[in-house]
């Protein structure tokens, strides 16, 4: 049995008709001015320049500026 591999390219149907999600938590945030790196659930995360936010786990993870700037307003 192959497991699904799944890309910007490669979806399992058109995503106008999924289900739309809003998120339930507001998130905690920092800009950090430069380089960073991030121990995440999911290892090591380097970033340019960005956030350093807080997952609904609280565990931190860094966000590019343009993609925080996309997903989040402030509250």
């Amino acid at each position: 049995m192959s497991i699904p591999v799944f890309s910007r390219n490669y979806l399992p149907s058109d995503p106008e008709e999924w289900d739309r999600f809003r998120k339930k938590v507001t998130t905690a945030a920092c800009y950090i001015d430069g380089p960073f790196i991030v121990q995440t659930s999911e290892g090591e995360l380097r970033c340019e320049d960005g956030w350093l936010a807080m997952d609904a786990r609280d565990y931190p993870y860094p966000i590019a500026t343009d993609e925080f700037n996309l997903i989040y307003e402030r509250d």
